[in-house]
């Protein structure tokens, strides 16, 4: 009986602690698998939207593992094309559904690989690739 003060302090302390790890502990957020399945639309949405890009770009799947595929877009684009404002855009556009996409310019081939990341994963990538450009033709009169 002497012992019944001291378990019933220990479990009342016990409880307080977990109540205090538990409030300490990050929401986490779940994903959301409407976004994932509609993240190819928009972005490809994204490349419609833009006329120097149209349907100018390559789409592939990449297996991580059993359950998961990360999709790569390879966009080329002309020296000319802001691939900053693209990615502003794109960015706010993503936004909404608390998507996060940060870039990555490559120098001195002036690339760029933007990542699309939801809940910490990537999602995509989208590699904004600089083509040269064309020489123009003399005309041989």
């Amino acid at each position: 009986m002497k012992h019944k003060p001291l378990i019933t302090v220990l479990l009342a302390l016990s409880c307080i602690i977990s109540v205090i790890i538990l409030a300490a502990t990050p929401v986490h957020k779940s994903i959301n698998f409407d976004v994932n399945k509609d993240l190819d639309s928009l972005i490809t949405s994204a490349f419609e939207n833009e006329p120097l890009i149209g349907i100018n770009y390559r789409r592939f799947n990449i297996e991580v593992d059993s359950l998961f595929t990360r999709t790569v877009y390879r966009v080329p684009v002309h020296p000319t094309f802001s691939k900053t404002m693209f990615h502003y855009h794109l960015h706010q556009a993503l936004n909404k559904f608390e998507i996060t996409s940060p870039a990555k310019v490559i120098f001195p081939d002036r690339d760029m690989n933007i990542y699309v990341y939801d809940n910490g994963t990537v999602r995509s990538t989208i590699r904004l690739i600089t083509t040269k450009p064309k020489p123009k033709e003399e005309n041989g009169e």
